[in-house]
């Protein structure tokens, strides 16, 4: 027995010993071959699970450069999340990795690694939210430690949530800066489970933030909590309180009360200054779902009576009832004086798919107060119709409208038919010369997946530029499985071999092909220059819109210019200038400054980028300062009034308090109308503040959305 017993610890020696050679080899081989090293040696190293295959893959991390190693050395490091002996190195170089790199992919799958482990990890993920790092890195380690949520961590959560607005310190004994709202929700949400319905209630009534509170209310309900009720009533009666909290409220309200609540949502959406346009859309909504015949009389009663907004929460709440008196009523609207009533008119009858009311559209189509109207019209007849070839033919010669969103919204309508008689209308869109009329011509060729337009498409390549370019690369790819990305070159040479024997890519061959792209993009070792707060600036027709308000004076927390604390508008004018520079030669681009007005770099539009702009560019930023209120709608409206733009950056440090519109949601609502047939990409920075607006034009807009503090 106790030979065996000796021989066993020999054999089980002697497989360590030969484990920690075949590790050191390859971790050699990481080490000497770094990027060009095969990807699964990486994970062989990783299945070793001993503390030197750690330490070497933090070391391998260091010397490789492309983002396909190190991703992988990430995600491997994960592994060693919950191994008492190598955790602490693995782990510190997750929290390393994801505080100091620019890349997003890399920090998410740190923070994720950091998220795999209770004790360390935890800890770890903590020192981050509790230190100086950006609020871009804190919030997603914020989402990772929720995750790990303990009872004995509710003292801490209250502190960050901080609903006192108290004065914090950290460690060390010096003054915090108030928490950024996104990581005080997290906060919020964590702590939940631990409030009582007293917590809830004072939340209601002292918090600031809206979205807290709409998450309060909504727990309350949940939790089936007796002052449910009478808290939903006070959110909605409480006009201070932002469209979506109140949209809860009365959704609560109408589960308790029913049809009793018919005269309350009426009475708050005649007032037109003090009751938001989304709350007034889900009171209407809601009514529209009540089926009795008492409040759909009632409901009938409003139509065509008092102001615009009345008139269109009318049309809006009669949307389900079919009667005579009701189509007749709503077909009457198509000749309000008020575009939005026309407007909630024709989507009325296109969701009720009346056929009856197309010679009225058409009388709207072809006598149009505005050129607005021939939309309006275009799309209620295309949703009555269907997809029937004769309404079809007749769409395609709006096709080349003069006005811009009627010829795009006939060009959106085409691609959207996928029909192949309608190529020729979409190829001569190909070459208009607005720039959203060609985007959308793109996206119908693709999806018709024909032969015969890729040639064209391979011509333009050479034409476009920014991100027209890069949507015309997406376009050849769907339909050739290429992965010649943005090289014209490459394109026109494959072109001139396959031409003859081409056919258009099945789903089962791109897939196949994404395997090889998706490296090629891992391995790229060179970057775009040009970013605003970390957003890459793609696009050669770009416009920032910089908020200059009196607020813009605060504090950047985390921030200095020589040596001193900066100011917001310190750093935004910074983070501009640095973008300003690095924008391809050639470039357009053009700066908008808000406050009470708007002030226009280039007054003419968007200009060329050459050595002479960019410094007369950089001198006017410098002189910029801050003052007066945030005129954010005025801003946005006047940017998408240059037909050149295909990008908006926009930065902003507070809700709207002047301009022809301070409604969040109404603001909302009119960019959606006026890009759904621009296709203008929006990115958003919010500083200081969480702010609902800026998050939606960025979502509505397939832009990115950024908060700092």
């Amino acid at each position: 027995m106790f030979v065996r017993t000796v021989l066993l610890s020999i054999m089980l020696l002697a497989g360590t010993l030969a484990a920690q050679g075949d590790v050191q080899k390859l971790i050699r081989k990481l080490h000497n071959e770094r990027d060009d090293a095969e990807l699964a040696l990486v994970e062989q190293i990783g299945k070793v699970r001993t503390r030197e295959a750690a330490e070497g893959l933090i070391k391998g991390y260091d010397r490789c450069v492309t983002l396909l190693f190190r991703r992988q050395i990430v995600k491997t490091l994960g592994w060693f999340a919950n191994l008492a002996d190598s955790q602490q190195p693995a782990l510190d170089k997750l929290a390393e990795i994801a505080g100091m790199t620019e890349e997003a992919e890399l920090r998410l799958l740190a923070l994720k690694g950091l998220g795999e482990s209770r004790t360390v990890g935890k800890q770890l993920l903590r020192g981050i939210l509790e230190s100086q790092a950006s609020d871009d890195i804190r919030e997603p380690a914020m989402q990772a430690f929720v995750r790990l949520v303990a009872a004995a961590d509710e003292d801490w959560l209250r502190l960050v949530w901080n609903l006192e607005k108290k004065q914090r310190k950290n460690k060390d004994g010096d003054i915090m800066p108030p928490e950024h709202n996104s990581i005080r929700l997290l906060a919020f949400g964590a702590l939940l489970p631990f409030m009582r319905e007293a917590d809830l209630v004072l939340t209601l009534k002292r918090e600031a933030d809206p979205k807290i509170r709409r998450r309060a209310l909504e727990w309350m309900a949940k939790q089936r909590m007796s002052k449910t009720d009478a808290m939903a009533t006070m959110v909605l009666q409480r006009v201070m309180f932002q469209g979506p909290e109140r949209c809860v409220a009365a959704g609560l309200i109408a589960e308790s009360k029913g049809t009793k609540a018919f005269s309350t949502f009426v009475k708050l959406a005649k007032k037109g200054e003090v009751t938001q346009e989304d709350l007034r859309i889900e009171m209407a909504r809601i009514i529209s779902t009540w089926t009795d015949a008492k409040t759909q009389k009632r409901a009938v009663a409003l139509l065509g009576k008092g102001q615009s907004h009345q008139k269109v929460f009318a049309l809006r709440a009669t949307i389900k009832i079919k009667s005579d008196k009701v189509l007749k009523l709503v077909r009457k609207g198509l000749k309000d004086k008020d575009i939005n009533v026309r407007r909630a008119a024709a989507e009325s009858l296109a969701i009720r798919l009346d056929e009856d009311s197309v010679p009225l559209l058409r009388v709207l189509l072809e006598k149009p107060k505005v050129p607005e109207d021939i939309r309006i019209a275009l799309e209620a007849i295309n949703q009555i119709k269907g997809p029937m070839s004769k309404w079809l033919r007749e769409i395609a010669g709006y096709a080349t409208h003069e006005d811009r969103d009627v010829r795009n919204a006939a060009v959106a309508v085409l691609a959207e038919a996928r029909e192949k008689r309608h190529l020729p209308a979409l190829m001569t869109a190909l070459e208009h010369e607005d720039w959203s009329t060609r985007f959308l011509a793109i996206i119908g060729i693709a999806k018709l997946r024909k032969e015969t337009p890729v040639a064209k498409l391979i011509e333009r390549m050479a034409i476009e530029k920014g991100r027209m370019k890069k949507h015309l690369a997406d376009a050849l790819w769907q339909l050739t499985a290429q992965s010649f990305g943005e090289d014209e070159q490459k394109w026109a040479a494959w072109w001139k071999v396959a031409k003859s024997e081409f056919k258009v890519a099945s789903e089962k061959e791109r897939d196949k092909a994404e395997v090889g792209r998706e490296k090629r993009r891992l391995t790229q070792r060179t970057v775009s220059k040009a970013k605003f707060f970390g957003i890459k600036v793609e696009s050669h027709r770009v416009l920032f819109i910089l908020d200059v308000s009196g607020s813009m004076m605060e504090a950047m927390y985390g921030r200095e210019i020589n040596g001193r604390g900066a100011a917001r508008i310190d750093i935004a004018k910074k983070e501009l200038a640095q973008a300003v520079k690095n924008l391809d030669p050639g470039a357009l681009f053009n700066i908008y400054a808000f406050s009470n007005g708007v002030a226009r770099w280039d007054p003419k539009g968007i200009g060329a980028n050459s050595s002479t702009t960019r410094q007369e560019a950089l001198t006017w930023i410098e002189r910029l300062g801050a003052s007066g209120g945030t005129n954010l709608y005025d801003a946005v409206r006047e940017g998408f009034e240059d037909k050149d733009v295909d990008t908006i950056f926009i930065l902003s440090d507070g809700e709207p308090t002047v301009g022809d519109e301070i409604d969040p949601f109404r603001i909302r609502e009119d960019v959606a109308k006026w890009n759904k047939y621009r296709k203008i990409k929006i990115n958003t920075i919010a500083i200081g503040g969480n702010l609902e607006v800026l998050e939606w034009l960025a979502k509505d807009a397939g832009g990115t959305y950024r908060q700092m503090r």
